[in-house]
């Protein structure tokens, strides 16, 4: 039992030993009006208990995105200082530059901007977010423009 209700069930124990009888107006306005609080005071407690859980799941699902991008945004977990390729413990502590590419949808004509990293190149097919029509996506190999063959750098 919650503090409210527990207020409430004092008003009808003090009403009760005060003996306010239903036969005067004042004690059926009286009794009424306990009635009320005691209903606000379940209403009451009903949402307290609804927001804890609320705030349980919320606390739950910020847990679980925590874990999401710790493994999506995985971060050099090495102890150098190194801001290069060549990183001394064979890390690409310089991945962290997320590149973006524009793409127009050809069937509405919504501009959709795309995250390298969620780009997979085995598929063939994006929806687009707008209208929700399937775009085929035709790859670029960039290997053959390459001038030293090694591809992990943009051609200047």
């Amino acid at each position: 039992m919650g503090y409210l209700s527990e207020r409430v069930s004092y008003l009808r124990g003090l009403a009760d030993g005060l003996e306010i009888s239903d036969d005067t107006k004042e004690g059926k306005l009286l009794k009424v009006i306990i009635d009320v609080l005691d209903d606000i005071a379940i209403s009451v407690e009903e949402v307290e208990d609804e927001q804890k859980a609320l705030l349980d799941d919320i606390d739950d699902i910020d847990a679980r995105l925590e874990d999401a991008e710790d493994i999506i945004y995985e971060d050099c977990d090495c102890d150098c200082d190194c801001d290069d390729d060549d990183c001394c413990c064979g890390c690409d502590c310089d991945d962290e530059d997320i590149e973006y590419t524009d793409l127009e949808c050809p069937n509405c004509g919504a501009e959709i901007e795309l995250d390298s990293a969620i780009i997979d190149e085995e598929k063939n097919v994006l929806i687009c977010p707008d209208c929700k029509e399937e775009i085929e996506i035709e790859w670029i190999d960039d290997e053959d423009d390459c001038c030293c063959g090694c591809c992990d750098h943009d051609e200047e």
